[in-house]
């Protein structure tokens, strides 16, 4: 790795990057400082620990069932023409999502640093209900927090969780509210560990769930080389905080040649729409009032990309413009959905459907013979959770002819 490579963020700060285009940081106050550094402290002597990793990679290959495949999605290909489309099924995984790589990491890493009881936040679910699998796994008490709004539609996820054994606390609000409420808690509470859910938040959370869900992208590089000869041309993904997108694309920073372009929701898109602040413990960008006074936010058919702000490493990267980023609609989700379920066969959920769509616009703008002309152009979708709560909304629009239970909006299906 190189001085100069987009690898080596962040700094002891917290801060991914210099000067203007610094993001991240910990921007806390005082009382959050010992938990934070020895948070750090703990996470940099575990990654140098062999016996860790080794127990990491034993439970990721035994008990998630990693690898997750590189599946070519050749109908939807065909209809679409162009480029060919992969997509990574990390919907496979134990629990649904790539969620649960995170979840077993800081879980593991909670056990060796002598903490008893966990306590995570959530908004569609998936990150709830795969801590509560592991903490079960692994007999410790959880508590996941999620936004009273989020709560109404995302209910399996919840009784999943609650299976495992795992408490819910309702709080008032959404995603925001839920991280806000288990830092607190956290910090308050020393034999706790707060099992974040994203890459977000104030150091060293962003590089903690970073490092642990760059295995998506290791898996890419080594299977897109033993199946295609080659390392992608392009990947796509959803994100809010963006841990699935960190992940599938970390391993390939320092390649140029593959092109990343991440989703957001049209309705939170603060990438696109916002401007740097400090929240949540991070400088990044938010969605925000002119004076910057008050956050600001939207709603989205996918609870897990609901969030007005945005993981510092996607910030830097947009500032740095080494990443493009864009927004779906609503109703270009819905789209990708149909269209995904029926050439595939594969119900994923809502938040990945806002890479699909991008997917879709891409594949779109090649000739319709130039996959099969010259082979050229392979395109990594990841299906980051599969979609057996998200069939209800759809099955609910479908009855009320098109309305949506949530926005009631019509979107036409």
């Amino acid at each position: 790795m190189t001085k100069n490579s987009l690898k080596t963020g962040p700094d002891e700060l917290g801060y991914y990057g210099e000067g203007e285009h610094a993001m991240g940081g910990m921007a806390v106050g005082e009382t959050l400082m010992p938990a934070l550094h020895e948070l750090n402290k703990g996470f940099e002597e575990a990654i140098k620990d062999q016996d860790f990793l080794d127990e990491y990679a034993y439970y990721c290959k035994h008990y998630i069932g990693r690898p997750s495949p590189l599946y070519y999605a050749e109908n939807l290909t065909k209809n679409l023409g162009g480029a060919k489309i992969l997509f990574k099924q990390e919907h496979l995984n134990h629990t649904g999502s790539h969620k649960i790589n995170n979840s077993l990491f800081q879980v593991l890493l909670a056990r060796r640093m002598g903490r008893t009881h966990l306590i995570c936040e959530s908004g569609a679910g998936q990150h709830f209900s795969a801590t509560a699998a592991v903490a079960a796994k692994f007999g410790m008490p959880l508590i996941g927090v999620m936004g009273d709004i989020d709560i109404q539609r995302v209910n399996q996820n919840v009784v999943k969780a609650k299976h495992y054994g795992a408490k819910l606390k309702a709080v008032p609000g959404s995603l925001k509210e839920a991280i806000t409420f288990a830092i607190k808690t956290w910090t308050s509470n020393p034999d706790y560990a707060y099992i974040i859910g994203s890459c977000v938040s104030s150091a060293p959370f962003p590089k903690i769930v970073t490092f642990a869900q760059s295995i998506i992208g290791k898996e890419i590089r080594e299977q897109s080389m033993a199946q295609e000869g080659k390392i992608p041309d392009m990947i796509c993904g959803c994100l809010g905080g963006g841990s699935n997108f960190a992940g599938s694309i970390y391993e390939f920073l320092d390649e140029p040649s593959v092109k990343k372009i991440g989703v957001e929701a049209a309705e939170t898109a603060a990438l696109s729409n916002g401007s740097p602040g400090i929240m949540q413990g991070m400088k990044t960008y938010m969605l925000q009032s002119n004076d910057g006074s008050k956050s600001l936010g939207g709603s989205s058919l996918g609870a897990g990309i609901q969030y007005f702000s945005v993981g510092p490493m996607h910030a830097y990267l947009k500032s740095l413009k080494a990443v493009e980023y864009t927004y779906a609609t609503d109703q270009e989700i819905l789209d990708a959905y149909k269209l995904v379920a029926k050439t595939e066969g594969i119900s994923a959920a809502l938040e990945p459907m806002a890479g699909a769509a991008e997917v879709i616009k891409q594949a779109k703008n090649k000739p319709k013979d130039y996959t099969y002309r010259n082979g050229k152009d392979k395109i990594i979708w990841n299906c980051s959770s599969c979609g057996n709560e998200f069939t209800k909304i759809i099955a609910r629009m479908d009855d009320s002819k098109g309305y949506c239970p949530h926005c009631k909006t019509k979107h036409f299906l």
